[in-house]
């Protein structure tokens, strides 16, 4: 699929009930077949196509929701190859939205994929969110502007965004709705000014005290816990070796094996928020609104709720 300015949309090419019963039914017995219906019926919006979001994408494929929007305007690079699930040596500079809708259509072609290439921007982010039943932010760490933009509209449309993040061996999730904490209070930059900051960083243009500026904004409203692994006695310490390189190169540092379960963990969460109506009662933990959040920590074995 080409890089197009206008989203585009992947209807089903097999919609048989009885190809799609079969493809589901080992989800049956943990959730039932009208829950599965309920799924059916869904639509999820997927603001990013990295490390997270093109694993959300694949995952809730094949949980056999009904509808995906994938948004995304960066191209793969090699970097992207550790932990990206459409990120592959034939990839590179290629579109990420595009490439990752490809792949998701080589391993089902019964739901609904719509692609939007240009990301999220003025033009694009109603119809991105409009009808959606959850959207999911995994857009780029210093995008801001598109960050804020998404929340923005979403809270207009009335539509929950969940944010999940990837930090060492853990991940927090967080819920933001109507009734919670904005994006813009998260960071603590309104969207004007986040996305001035965005495009000069994009552009090359920003300072170096804008750069740290943006960063402690992010880091400090959407990562609560950035962990230690390492003793005291070591050589290096992840906390301080993991910001600077955030600061001097751009780029965070993302161990490989953790997207997945982050991704895991966050898609987990939205299955039950989209099941919530449903008449089977049981006994979950909620996602608390914005400040609060969960957290998850395969290393340490940490697991908390944060209200």
């Amino acid at each position: 699929m080409e890089k197009k300015n206008n989203p585009v949309t992947l209807f089903p090419q097999d919609p048989r009930e009885e190809y799609y019963a079969e493809r589901v039914d080992r989800n049956i017995g943990w959730i039932t077949k009208e829950e599965q219906a309920t799924l059916h019926r869904s639509t999820i919006g997927i603001a990013g196509c990295g490390g997270m979001g093109g694993r959300l994408a694949e995952i809730f494929l094949r949980l056999g929701v009904g509808e995906l929007r994938i948004a995304d305007n960066e191209l793969f690079d090699a970097s992207n190859i550790n932990r990206q699930f459409a990120a592959a040596r034939s990839s590179i500079g290629r579109p990420k939205a595009c490439e990752t809708a490809e792949r998701l259509r080589e391993i089902t072609d019964d739901s609904t994929v719509v692609v939007f290439p240009d990301g999220i921007t003025e033009e694009s982010a109603a119809s991105f969110v409009a009808g959606c039943d959850v959207v999911c932010d995994e857009v780029e760490f210093w995008c801001i502007g598109a960050r804020i933009l998404l929340h923005l509209t979403a809270h207009a449309h009335e539509v929950p965004v969940f944010l999940a993040n990837t930090v060492g061996f853990g991940s927090h999730v967080f819920l933001f709705n109507e009734c919670g904490q904005s994006m813009e209070e998260c960071i603590g930059i309104p969207y004007g000014e986040a996305a001035m900051l965005e495009e000069k960083i994009r552009e090359g243009r920003a300072s170096g005290e804008e750069i740290m500026r943006v960063m402690l904004a992010v880091t400090n409203g959407l990562f609560p816990e950035w962990p230690e692994y390492c003793k005291e006695s070591s050589l290096i310490e992840n906390r301080a070796f993991t910001r600077d390189r955030l600061l001097r190169e751009g780029r965070g540092s993302i161990i490989a094996t953790n997207p997945s379960l982050a991704a895991g963990f966050l898609a987990d969460r939205i299955l039950l928020y989209l099941l919530k109506d449903s008449a089977v009662a049981r006994d979950v933990a909620a996602v608390p609104q914005a400040p609060g959040y969960l957290y998850l920590d395969a290393a340490t074995m940490k697991a908390k709720v944060v209200s």
